[in-house]
Order: C-alpha cells, then sequence, then structure tokens
C-alpha cells in the first residue's frame, strides 16, 4: 500500500467525531447508510476485530456491548461500534447505552457510534448523549416526483411501459422506499420479458407486488372506518404471524377516529388537515386523499358511537401492553367491538 495514500486515510479516519445517528423514516435509506460506511472504513479498521453491528431488531445483550466498547484496539485507529434500529429497543435499555457510551468516550476517545432509528421519538438521555459528542443526521426518503422520474426512466431504457394507475400502485406498495422500488421493478421486469405486450397494468402490479407491512396495517385501519368488517376480518388474515407489530395499531385507530370526531362536530377541513399533517406523518401526496376519505368515513359512525369507541380503544390499550403472547386474539375482539359498537 502506497504510504501516503495510507497516510491521508488515516487523517480522514481521525476527522471522524465520535457518534453518529441517522434517523429516517427509509429503512432503504438506513441500509445504504450502514453500507457507505463500510465502505468508507474498507481497508482504513480491521472488520474482523474493531467493527461490531448489534441490531435492535434482535435481541442485543448489554453485557456484550459494554465488553465489546470497552475493549480498547489494538489493530486500528478508530473502533466501531454499529447499534442499527436502536429504535426497537426499550426506552431504559437507550438510556443503559448512553450511559455506556459516554463512559466508553471519556476513557478512550477512539470509538466511533454509528446509531440508526426508522423513529423521531428516542429517549431523552441517548438524544442529549448524541448531541454532546456527535450528530444528528436525518435523512428524508425520496418524493414521489423521483420516484416516477426514476421509473420512467428505468422502464425507458429497458423497453417496457406502466400504465398511469399501475405506477400510483406500486409507489403506494413500497411505501415511498426507493430500494424496494428497484427490487419490486426487477421482478416486474423479469414477468414482463416474457410476454408479448410489455405494458405492466395495475393488476400485475396487484399480483406480483406485495404491499409492505406497515401499509397493510393501514389497510385494516381503512376497512374499520368503512364499517367493513368482513374485509376487516380478511385484512388481519393477510397479516398473520405479525402480531407483534400491531402495537401501534390503537394509535392510529384514535387518530382516524379524532379526525371522524372533528368532522361529526362540524370542525373545518383545514383544522382536520392540520391534524393529520402534524399527527400521521404521510407525504403530503397522502394528505389530501386522507382528508377526504375521513371524510366519507364519517357518515358510517355516529358522534356517540366515536365517543363510545374511544373508551373501548383505551381499555385495548391496556390489555395489548399486559399481553404480548394474546394480541393476535386481542386485534380480533378489538375490531368486532368497535364495528358493533351500539349507542
Amino acid at each position: 500500500m502506497d504510504k501516503s495514500n495510507s497516510k491521508d486515510k488515516l487523517l480522514e479516519l481521525d476527522k471522524l467525531s465520535q457518534c453518529y445517528l441517522y434517523i429516517s423514516t427509509s429503512y432503504s435509506l438506513l441500509e445504504d447508510t450502514i453500507n457507505n460506511i463500510k465502505d468508507f472504513l474498507k481497508d482504513r479498521i480491521n472488520f474482523d476485530t474493531d467493527f461490531k453491528i448489534f441490531s435492535g431488531i434482535e435481541e442485543i445483550e448489554e453485557e456484550g456491548f459494554a465488553n465489546y466498547i470497552g475493549t480498547p484496539s489494538l489493530f486500528s485507529l478508530k473502533k466501531v461500534a454499529v447499534i442499527k434500529y436502536i429504535d426497537n429497543t426499550p426506552g431504559t435499555l437507550q438510556k443503559k447505552f448512553a450511559d455506556l457510551m459516554l463512559n466508553s468516550l471519556s476513557k478512550n476517545g477512539n470509538i466511533v457510534f454509528i446509531i440508526t432509528s426508522l423513529k423521531q421519538k428516542l429517549n431523552p438521555g441517548l438524544m442529549e448523549a448524541v448531541k454532546k459528542t456527535g450528530k444528528i443526521i436525518r435523512l428524508n426518503p425520496p418524493s414521489i416526483g423521483s420516484l416516477k422520474k426514476w421509473l420512467n426512466e428505468k422502464s425507458g431504457l429497458d423497453g417496457i411501459k406502466f400504465t398511469e394507475k399501475a405506477v400510483d400502485i406500486l409507489i403506494e406498495n413500497v411505501n415511498m422506499d426507493l430500494g424496494l422500488l428497484k427490487k419490486e421493478y426487477d421482478k416486474l421486469y423479469d414477468y414482463i420479458s416474457s410476454e408479448k405486450e410489455k405494458v405492466i397494468n395495475e393488476d400485475t402490479v396487484k399480483m406480483l407486488v406485495n404491499r409492505v407491512f406497515s401499509l397493510k396495517v393501514f389497510d385494516l385501519v381503512d376497512y374499520i372506518g368503512k364499517r367493513d368488517k368482513n374485509n376487516s376480518l380478511k385484512a388481519l388474515r393477510s397479516i398473520s404471524g405479525e402480531e407483534q407489530n400491531l402495537a401501534g395499531l390503537v394509535t392510529l385507530l384514535h387518530r382516524m377516529f379524532k379526525c371522524l370526531l372533528y368532522i361529526k362536530s362540524g370542525d373545518s377541513k383545514t383544522s382536520v388537515t392540520d391534524y393529520i399533517e402534524s399527527n400521521l406523518k404521510v407525504p403530503s401526496y397522502y394528505v389530501g386523499r386522507t382528508v377526504s376519505k375521513y371524510i366519507g368515513f364519517s357518515d358510517n359512525y355516529k358522534k356517540s358511537e366515536i365517543l363510545r369507541i374511544f373508551n373501548i380503544l383505551n381499555d385495548y390499550d391496556i390489555n395489548f401492553k399486559k399481553s404480548s403472547t394474546e394480541s393476535g386474539n386481542l386485534v380480533k375482539k378489538l375490531i368486532t367491538e368497535v364495528l358493533d359498537v351500539k349507542v
């Protein structure tokens, strides 16, 4: 290795902050960020001993984490600890991570922490620790316009066409995720390549592209808004096996019924729009559609029924927190009770 080049790499590595927290609603953006960091660190550190990933999606052993960051590096200028999806860990554990990080940095300045989160809200102690030692970087997902531009250019080069409706459904199904869009595009391209007519319509997208889990939950909420019991239960079955991830369902339902209550109470469309923009965190493209949808849903429930539903949701919120093994049955009971409510 050229000595001057090696020296430059060490200088670049030495300029790193002690901690970086990347926040984004896009899974692929966070994964790409970790991959880019690994590419940057190539030939700069010893990956066998001085680079380790801890994932919040799996159980992180506090002792193992403490041992890793507490052991000085013998082979690299910097040691790197990555905590992916820290938002999946309890707030108490996030605070412990923060304390361990601060303690380690006070003893050994040659460690860099890389943290990723799909959520903005994290333990205050953790956020304060990051602010003291490094940077918080928010990564914005691509706009619908940029996704459509990529799809149009890519399909044009490949000699295939998408109908306008197919484009809308495809982008919605991948939840504005460019990485997922590229993977699903490859699936559609492989399919259409063997067809005589190289046009992808909405039926083809619906047949081949699965909606991401979070959108399936929103579908379930929409069916409840429509007061459609049959399709609500079908939607629940479509996410069978993922019941442990339904803890946020009560929150989503509470927000929807609060919007319905605004509408039933005669509040202006502007008030409902402001509430959706500040609480649902959906892209601006969907805000108008969501308002119109909720206006339609409001005809399905009386004001007195909505008020009763808030009590039902509060009761189930407590039950969800008490039980992790029976959540599937709880969701089914919740749906039935909400849809059958009579006042």
